[in-house]
């Protein structure tokens, strides 16, 4: 593979290549039916294969807040020397290098609007620190779960938790002590929950998780192994959780939000928050 920067393929004329229309009739068909986002690069990169007889091709992108990335077309894995080789330099590579430059300039450029979409989309999504859902991605969870559960019936459970003695934490050790725990157990989270749930940081050092399809019982569960998760990490890191699950409680989110709080806050030893 060459750099789609380093002069023009082999045979071909740079000084007059204009952009051919299948390439941004493929990319907007292709936006018809994907959103902007991670598989939009995977598709564009697939059909420039097909449309070339390609035995291989990789976009380069870069990003501020995550530096050079690598997507390889068919989502295959880029081996350590292939990524070494290709260096860190924008452009669309491909094997034989048949391509022509200002092709794979529009699809550079096309791939990396969607990467910056959907890291955007991401960072709007998830809390900075910890990486897992913020607050208006978990109200959002809780009220369709919600409507779920009460127009069918489906359970989930929800989970508030809070660290022990956070305040306390960071007025002694300091705030960044406070932040490094917080990341623990935001990590510990991701880790304890099942493809389905979601875990979210919703303010300070107070955390929520979905637990979809859960009646309550597997609540005990997902404790068992975020404490599990925790036992690894550096710092010790106590919590209390409280829960609530719908429809056996309520379905109304705000409902199951304050028992949840409340049970929480009774295992604290306190009778209100």
């Amino acid at each position: 593979m060459t750099p789609a920067l380093e002069g023009v393929p082999e045979g071909a004329d740079g000084a007059g290549q204009q952009y051919e229309p299948w390439l941004f009739q493929t990319m907007l068909d292709e936006l018809a039916v994907s959103e902007l986002g991670i598989g939009f690069i995977y598709s564009v990169l697939d059909l420039l294969v097909e449309r070339y007889a390609l035995k291989d091709a990789v976009v380069v992108l870069t990003h501020e807040s995550f530096g050079t990335q690598m997507f390889r077309a068919g989502g295959s894995a880029m081996s350590l020397d292939l990524a070494v080789s290709l260096g860190s330099a924008p452009g669309v590579y491909c094997e034989p290098d048949v391509v022509p430059v200002a092709e794979r300039d529009a699809m550079r450029t096309a791939c990396q609007l969607a990467l910056s979409l959907h890291l955007a989309r991401f960072s709007a999504a998830h809390d900075a620190l910890t990486n897992i859902a913020n607050r208006r991605t978990f109200d959002a969870a809780l009220q369709a779960a919600s409507v779920r559960s009460a127009r069918y019936g489906w359970a989930f459970t929800l989970v508030l938790a809070d660290l022990n003695g956070f305040k306390n934490i960071n007025d002694t050790l300091g705030h960044s002590f406070g932040d490094d725990l917080l990341r623990q157990f935001g990590l510990a989270l991701r880790r304890s929950v099942r493809s389905g749930d979601l875990a979210a940081r919703i303010g300070g050092d107070e955390f929520g998780v979905i637990l979809s399809n859960a009646d309550g019982n597997e609540s005990a569960g997902f404790t068992d192994r975020l404490r599990s998760h925790l036992g690894t990490a550096r710092e010790l890191v106590n919590f209390t959780i409280g829960t609530a699950s719908s429809p056996r409680d309520s379905t109304d989110p705000a409902e199951l939000f304050r028992i949840a709080d409340a049970r929480l806050y009774e295992k604290k030893g306190f009778t209100h928050r």
